[in-house]
């Protein structure tokens, strides 16, 4: 007589992450060595690029990932500026490229960074530390119900 194995399938668990939007006029490098430096956070650049469609849109990306502490944060630039290089020579002494400006959320479009908290550190404690921060003019939790996410937020 042969066994029966049963197998009980637990729910999976959605995504549970917050939200930091950070509003500033510095360069992402510049904002991730402010982090560093004043939060004491480890961020550094993401090394992967985007393939195929979203190849031409690179969003600049920090992530400090700690597997020991349990650390998984993530910084995204929220805007991207695409120059069009087809500009006619010679039709104008001020000949300017064609710019088109690219939002990773698009329901945000006044937030110059984002950053994604999977695990590891309160978001309060988070949004605390960036008082500190002079370059940073606004920072708040995002309320993730009244926005559209789409799978473009997970980057990684």
């Amino acid at each position: 007589m042969a066994k029966v194995k049963s197998y009980i399938l637990d729910e999976i668990e959605e995504d549970d992450f917050s939200l930091i939007a950070l509003h500033s006029s510095c360069e992402a490098y510049y904002l991730a060595f402010l982090l560093n430096s004043n939060c004491q956070c480890q961020f550094a650049q993401k090394k992967k690029k985007k393939e195929g469609a979203e190849a031409d849109h690179i969003f600049e990306s920090y992530e400090w990932i700690d597997p020991i502490k349990g650390i998984e944060i993530r910084l995204f630039s929220n805007r991207y500026l695409k120059f069009q290089k087809d500009v006619q020579k010679g039709s104008s002494l001020f000949d300017l490229p064609e710019t088109k400006e690219l939002y990773l959320m698009q329901d945000l479009k006044e937030v110059d960074y984002i950053i994604k908290i999977d695990s590891g550190i309160d978001d309060l404690v988070m949004i605390d530390s960036i008082e500190s921060i002079d370059q940073v003019s606004y920072r708040y939790l995002i309320d993730q119900s009244q926005l559209k996410i789409d799978s473009r937020l997970n980057l990684y």
